[in-house]
């Protein structure tokens, strides 16, 4: 459920700092979170667990801590370019941490698979 919305979370920020900077890198991430997004869902799907992500619009979080984040995240992201490649970093940092958690907490190969790919 966390990666569902971190994955969002990522994808949104990505998004609005390809909107404000026009870097292509952004825009190139914000699909390949798109993706892990898609992979997620179809876990959640696959093991009838409620999908978090009630709506899919840019910023909107069921979870207000991820609310929060998105908001911080891209407000640091808007003071420069600088900034923006450096809160890429920082999600980036994030995802893999969580991800390597994750993975050593599951005996689940199907997680593992998705987490990996």
């Amino acid at each position: 459920l966390k990666m569902r919305q971190e994955e969002k979370l990522a994808r949104d920020v990505y998004l609005n700092l390809y909107e404000k900077w026009g870097l292509q890198v952004f825009a190139n991430i914000a699909n390949s979170e798109q993706r892990h997004m898609e992979a997620v869902k179809m876990l959640l799907e696959k093991y009838g667990i409620s999908d978090p992500v009630i709506d899919d619009s840019i910023g909107v979080f069921s979870d207000e801590e991820f609310s929060g984040l998105f908001n911080e995240l891209v407000a640091t992201g808007e003071a420069s370019e600088v900034d923006a490649l450096k809160v890429g970093a920082e999600i980036e940092d994030l995802d893999i941490s969580d991800l390597e958690t994750l993975i050593a907490n599951t005996d689940n190969d199907d997680i593992k698979f998705v987490m990996r790919g």
